[in-house]
């Protein structure tokens, strides 16, 4: 019989963490998107990224790397990434909704952890930056290989500012060319 009712405690407690994880998740899911997607802009060499130590061009490439001059080189505690690089930051778009999408090719060199390419959302508020970022992970490789990552986009009454960023968690060498931004109609639900 106790067995029995921590079984169903428990199954109850599982359930009800499911529930909340799922409505935790909503903010951030991306609608699908009615494709195709559109092409908003196209990056070459020639555009100037927002960040500019620790960044080399590489024939038609951006060449990251996890250290300039200005980052410290010893270990923390923090949650935060060893380095943060903002490639490019471009207006929002002039749409009420959309689903976002940043196409690129990369490849990861000299790294214990995968290079997180992330498209986000800024928002200004009163006392800091608010983001919703949605990454995806380069794993190391010799190779360029395509990614793509999505984000969800919805107009509110603070402009936003669409960001294209790499995160490192560790030393190594980012090279990624090709980035293109697109947009798609979010999908109607029926």
């Amino acid at each position: 019989m106790f067995d029995e009712l921590f079984n169903n405690l428990t199954n109850f407690i599982l359930s009800k963490a499911q529930e909340t994880l799922k409505e935790l998740e909503k903010p951030l899911a991306i609608p699908e998107a009615a494709e195709p997607f559109v092409l908003i802009r196209r990056f070459t060499p020639a555009d100037s990224t927002v960040t500019k130590g620790g960044i080399t061009i590489v024939g038609e490439s951006w060449q990251i790397e996890a250290y300039d001059d200005n980052t410290q080189r010893f270990l923390t505690n923090s949650t935060d990434p060893l380095r943060k690089v903002i490639l490019f930051e471009v207006a929002e778009p002039d749409v009420q909704e959309c689903v976002l999408a940043c196409q690129f090719n990369a490849k990861a060199l000299n790294t214990e952890e995968s290079i997180a390419v992330s498209l986000g959302v800024g928002r200004p508020r009163e006392s800091s930056e608010m983001r919703t970022t949605w990454g995806r992970g380069v794993s190391p490789t010799e190779n360029f290989q395509p990614y793509k990552v999505r984000a969800y986009f919805k107009k509110e009454a603070n402009a936003a500012k669409i960001q294209i960023s790499v995160q490192f968690e560790s030393s190594g060498i980012l090279q990624i060319r090709d980035i293109e931004l697109l947009q798609a109609h979010v999908k109607l639900q029926s």
